[in-house]
Parts: C-alpha cells; structure tokens; sequence
C-alpha cells in the first residue's frame, strides 16, 4: 500500500494545530503519491480523544492510535495554567521516564511484529504495523522543537522525536514540514536534534530566524517555506456569519479580533509576575480601543487540551480587569477553516496565539502578533516586512501595544497592499513543496 502517516496526533482543541495537521493532510495526498493519508488521534481517554479528534474525523480523516502518551496522562489541573505544582511536575516526571524506558526498547525492537506484538498492547501493534507498511512519515508544520534549558527538556526532545526516530528505525522516508526551530537549550538537547536531523529526507523551516538557527545547529542550508497555516482555506462565510450575528456583531461593525493565551514563560524567573504585565497590557490596549470606537471581539483560538492550552482561562483573567457592552467574547469551539472564515470579517487583529495571526493575515486583515514559544512570531512577521508589529510576550508593555496598533493604522492601507501582494507567495510555496515531495520518489 502506498500510504502516508502524519506525526504527532491531532489536537482539535487547538486551532493552529488543527489547520497544521488538516494542511499536512491536504499536501501529501495533493502529491498523488499515496492511497491513504492517516493521522495520530489523541487524548487520554474516551472523553479527552472525543475532544481531540471528533471534529477531525467528522471532516473524514482516518486516524490511528497515538503511541507515546503525554507524561500528565490527561491530569489537567484547571488552577495551574501559569504554574504548575512541584507534585504534578514530579507525577510526570514518573512517568516520562516509564515512557521513555518502554518506547526505547520499541524502537529496538521494531522491525520484528511479533516481538512487539508479544510485548506491548494490540493499539500500539496495529500503529506499528501501519508504520511498517507506510510509504512515508510527514511530521506537520508548527513549532514544538524548541527548548529554554528546562530540568525536562531532554525527555521533551524524545517526546518530540520519538515517532522520527520510530520511521526511521523502519528505514522510512521522513518528511519535516515547515517548523520553527530553537532555542535549543538544555543537556542533550543539541545532541538529539542533531542526531534525528540529519537522517531527514526532507526538513524545512518556516521562517528565516529558524533556518539560520537550525541550519547552525546542523551545518547546513534549510530550505524555508511557508507554515502550513497560510494554505488553509476558509470555511462557509455564511457560517462566519451566523456567528457574528449571535454576537450581534456585523461585518460593518469595525472590529477589533484579539486571542490571548496563559503563558508559563519558561526559562524566565518571575512567571506570574510577567503574565500580569501581559494581562495589564492588553487591557490597557483594550481600554484604548473603546475609546477610538472599536469593537472588541476575544476569540478562543485554544481550549485545551490542558489549561495551559486553553484561552479561555486568559479571557477570563482580562474580563476580570475590564466589561464593556463593546468587548464581546465569542466563545466557541469553531474548527479551524470556520474560525478563519469569521476572522475575515475584522477589521484589525491582535495576535497572542500565532495562527490566530497566520488565519487573519492571510484574510488581508491587518495585524499586530505577540511573540511566544520560539522563533515564530518574530521570523514569519520579520518574512512579511512586518517586524515594526511583532512584540515578544515578555517584553510586552501598555504603552508600547498602544503606539504600534496607532502606527499600524495610520499605515493601514500600505499594511493591507503588502498582505496581497504577499498572497501569490503563498500559492508558490505550496507548489514548490508538492514539487519537492514527489522528487523523493
């Protein structure tokens, strides 16, 4: 069979990640090369993957069972989306290291069915059987190799690359699609990127900051290319729509979209103390906004899995701070094409959660994004002549959100000129990926 298989699972709480996973999807079975594309469910039980991966299969994806569980196996403390307690942190690292001992011997034992059969679960089999019998593995875009020097960051990099490490153990072809890379700090953390890197078929970044970092890392050239993010399509605008009318917003209303996230600014000391300034800033913006005549619309780009990953605990950090008739909060779980098709409709977007920037980018909405995680925001604001509109989330102050959304507008027609002529890149992009993918073969 030629078939492909896309690492790691499906988040559908995530809406980024969503877009990523549906996008890699949509590329690899574009190349003609393969009778079935399947997809890494996700979730640690029957409610969670429900969450996870409902909405990817009601699209009709085809999804195959997640072998490395996450180390807090579904344990999501809802009063823990800045900080994380020393005992969660110890039941994880428990865990990490049972995972990390089992999928080892997994990996040496791969090639033989029988030998896994006999010593592991019949769900991890059957994924290792469609390992085996897969033509090539395609890790989806985004921006997961990245480590600050945490205490976990070795375990993080096996985490990340055990399914690489799985392909290529099999002798499979492996396919990174655009990423962001780095830092890379932490003991072993360069050695293991270096290690699993190099036997890549196939490896791009996403934006000129990761290349440059990775390329370091590695002594060579990475190709960049767009994140996958920029290919998805909208969704029904009659849907978007609906929505804004039970919002009872319209397309004339000059709204202002905003996504904002928890954070634990990891690497940094005073993480509460940082996510406050965070916090206070967008509410300083916020209040700035009302004032000029806008409509606010906070929109839930995450809500989960954990409540890290789940805006809605920031929405409702920002709403303790400020209410206002104008500052309406669209609270739904929209899949990703939808989510976009109702970004479209504003009028100016302010960033936390990158794809948020990505989706209304993309829909020629002019855009502020504030940098978290690694090199994204920074590199793909910077690739689209836009760095005057990128802020890093640590360095994040009232005054300072104020002047670029003042400076943004007073520029919004020569923002909104760049965006389109940006677009015909985007198509190019896609083409020379199709391109690329079936010259492996």
């Amino acid at each position: 069979m030629n078939n492909a298989i896309i690492v790691p699972g499906v988040t559908d709480l995530n809406k980024g990640d969503q877009a990523l996973v549906w996008e890699s999807w949509r590329l690899a079975k574009d190349t003609g090369l393969y009778d079935e594309v399947y997809i890494l469910d996700a979730g640690e039980n029957d409610e969670e993957r429900a969450l996870l991966c409902k909405q990817s299969e009601d699209h009709g994806f085809k999804l195959l069972a997640n072998i490395l569980k996450h180390p807090r196996r579904g344990q999501h403390k809802a009063d823990q989306h800045i900080k994380e307690s020393k005992l969660e942190l110890l039941k994880q690292i428990r865990n990490a290291g049972m995972d990390f001992k089992n999928t080892r011997h997994l990996i040496k034992i791969c090639n033989d069915l029988e030998k896994v059969k006999k010593s592991f679960d019949d769900k991890t089999y059957q994924t290792v059987k469609q390992f085996h019998e897969a033509k090539t593995i395609f890790v989806k875009g985004g921006g997961f190799i990245h480590a600050y020097g945490e205490k976990t960051a070795p375990y993080l990099m096996w985490y990340f690359l055990f399914y690489v490490r799985l392909a290529k153990a099999l002798g499979k072809k492996v396919v990174f699609l655009p990423n962001s890379y780095g830092p890379f700090i932490g003991l072993t953390v360069k050695q293991q990127v270096r290690t699993v890197f190099n036997q890549l078929d196939l490896v791009y970044a996403r934006e000129n900051v990761s290349s440059k970092s990775l390329g370091e890392l590695l002594g060579k050239n990475i190709p960049v290319e767009m994140d996958l993010g920029f290919f998805l399509e909208k969704g029904s605008q009659d849907e978007a729509l609906k929505i804004l009318q039970k919002y009872n917003l319209t397309k004339e209303d000059k709204i202002v979209g905003v996504t904002i996230r928890p954070w634990r600014f990891p690497g940094l000391s005073n993480p509460e103390a940082l996510y406050k300034k965070y916090i206070d800033s967008v509410v300083a913006l916020t209040k700035h906004l009302l004032d000029k005549g806008y409509k606010v619309a906070l929109c839930n780009q995450s809500l989960g899995p954990n409540s890290h990953e789940d805006d809605r605990n920031a929405i409702r950090d920002l709403l303790e701070k400020i209410q206002d008739p104008n500052i309406i909060w669209i609270n739904e779980n929209l899949s990703c094409d939808v989510l976009k098709a109702v970004y479209s409709n504003f009028y100016f977007f302010v960033g936390t959660r990158f794809h948020s920037i990505i989706f209304s980018l993309t829909s020629l909405v002019p855009s502020i994004a504030i940098g978290y995680g690694g090199n994204k925001a920074l590199g793909i604001m910077g690739d689209f002549n836009l760095d005057d509109y990128v802020v890093q989330i640590q360095d994040v102050q009232p005054d300072l959100l104020i002047k670029m959304f003042d400076k943004a507008i007073s520029e919004y027609d020569q923002i909104k000129s760049k965006l389109e002529q940006s677009m015909s890149l985007v198509t190019e992009s896609r083409n020379r990926l199709l391109k690329d993918i079936q010259s492996l073969y």
